[in-house]
């Protein structure tokens, strides 16, 4: 076989890697939510709905929502069928901005998370001590008192740690190219003499 089918073929066998390996190195993303960022409800919700690019799972403080002044709505247990996490809520405080966060995991063990802003339309009732989202009815460990829910520590999903896995297939590709010129290089030269 000569150096100019040795490399040929091991350019196309590098090109195929890359290019399968693209796609599977996607990082899960939210797709949409509700209320979907910089929705105005004119009703107050019984639940929010994040739906995400890839299935994920959530833990129970998963999700939190909170007005600019500190003030926690109850948030219930997250349900999470495959890519859609629903999570009961019941309202509390008086009508303006509000900000949804969440932190789940994805399956490749990356976590995703992030805000939604949105605003209330109408004024919620005033916070309770200890009450319970309206879906808990039909699951009884959905209790969370206003006192003891935490938000999930926000963090951008850009901040994750570890070189992107497509990283690995491009420098992979370059030492594939440059050996491959360093042999036909040497072949000439060898040629010539």
């Amino acid at each position: 076989m000569s150096f100019r089918r040795l490399a040929a073929t091991l350019l196309l066998a590098g090109a195929a890697v890359l290019g399968t390996a693209l796609p599977a190195s996607a990082h899960v993303e939210l797709k949409s939510s509700d209320p979907a960022e910089g929705a105005s409800l004119a009703q107050l919700p019984t639940a929010l709905t994040l739906t995400f690019t890839e299935a994920v799972t959530a833990k129970v403080d998963a999700v939190a929502v909170s007005s600019p002044g500190g003030l926690r709505w109850t948030v219930g247990t997250p349900t999470v069928a495959g890519t859609v996490v629903t999570v009961p809520v019941q309202p509390v405080g008086p009508a303006g901005p509000y900000t949804i966060e969440y932190r789940v995991n994805a399956d490749d063990g990356h976590t995703v998370s992030g805000a939604i802003n949105f605003t209330l339309a109408v004024d919620a009732p005033a916070p309770t001590t200890t009450t319970e989202p309206s879906v808990a009815a039909t699951t009884p460990e959905v209790v969370a008192t206003e006192a003891t829910q935490q938000p999930p520590a926000a963090q951008p999903a850009a901040a994750e740690t570890g070189v992107p896995t497509w990283i690995w297939f491009v420098v992979g590709l370059v030492v594939l190219v440059a050996i491959v010129v360093g042999l036909l290089l040497r072949s000439r030269r060898a040629s010539t003499k």
